[in-house]
């Protein structure tokens, strides 16, 4: 017998998975003298120290991006428009 068919081809794995799930809620909540931990305290997040360093990083990397992207394009362009002007390189 292969060992990868569903006995009860019927039911729903999905369902069977669900109900085994709630079974097991069920039981553990009704467990007496058995209380589930209660969750930790949760600090508020403290601001890292070089947060506004690496702030000002990422808008630094931004606005070369930027230029970069905008130089590349007016040569570009200008190389297209007007062949002769730039001077060949090589």
């Amino acid at each position: 017998m292969n060992p990868y068919v569903n006995p009860e081809p019927a039911v729903d794995p999905g369902r069977r998975l669900a109900e085994a799930l709630h079974a097991q809620a069920v039981s553990s909540a009704a467990a007496p003298g058995v209380h589930p931990a209660a969750p930790a305290a949760r600090r508020s997040p403290q601001p890292r120290p070089d947060a506004a360093l690496r702030r000002q990083i990422v808008w630094a990397l931004v606005i070369a991006l930027l230029a970069g992207l905008v130089l590349g394009a007016g040569i570009g362009l200008v190389s297209l428009l007007f062949p002769g002007v730039l001077p060949t390189v090589g």
